[in-house]
């Protein structure tokens, strides 16, 4: 998994550099140097992939503790979903820190994915219940109707903790459409 990532890490710079194209025999185009920059769409997409994939190694191949927690918290701000899923993996990690900045991260980037995640792991069987009101917490700022919906579910749902039915409550009460309000 290292080394794949290391190489398109490496790769990424060369990739995004756009291909001059030249016609069969034109030697104008031979004697034009080559230029080292690329475009500014393609430098800003590697970039972002760059940033992306550095973050994803800091926060899964064995790092200093610290080092690991922000890189899961930097992939967060990053906003990238294509991180969700290897953030939803670190949501099982047996360090608090780490799953704490995962649920972190993923309750910071606005996407479907980010939400049903979130719900999955308020649903999870075998999760601690700490780890589902921390998801719980982060639900919210999805921002959609349908996690407003799972929140007043949970809240009349007896197979969850009570403490997660009450967080669920009090979340009710803050939300102002919830309550009949206006945005």
């Amino acid at each position: 998994m290292r080394f794949v990532c290391l190489l398109l890490l490496l790769a990424l710079p060369v990739l995004a550099q756009p291909r001059k194209a030249s016609a069969f025999g034109n030697t104008k185009d031979d004697d034009e140097p080559a230029s080292p920059q690329p475009s500014a769409p393609a430098a800003e997409c590697a970039g972002a992939d760059v940033a992306l994939l550095r973050g994803l190694l800091f926060a899964t191949e064995p790092n200093p503790l610290e080092v690991r927690v922000q890189a899961i918290e930097d992939l967060g701000l990053l906003g990238d979903a294509r991180a969700l899923n290897p953030l939803a993996q670190l949501v099982f990690d047996p360090n608090a820190r780490v799953w704490s900045a995962a649920l972190r991260a993923i309750g910071a980037i606005r996407h479907p994915r980010a939400e049903e995640i979130l719900s999955n792991i308020i649903r999870h069987p075998q999760l601690a219940e700490a780890q589902k009101l921390k998801a719980l917490e982060y639900l919210p700022f999805q921002n959609t109707p349908s996690a407003i919906r799972f929140i007043a579910s949970v809240q009349r749902t007896t197979t969850l903790p009570s403490g997660v039915q009450n967080l669920g409550r009090r979340i009710m009460l803050e939300i102002p459409l919830a309550r009949g309000g206006t945005q």
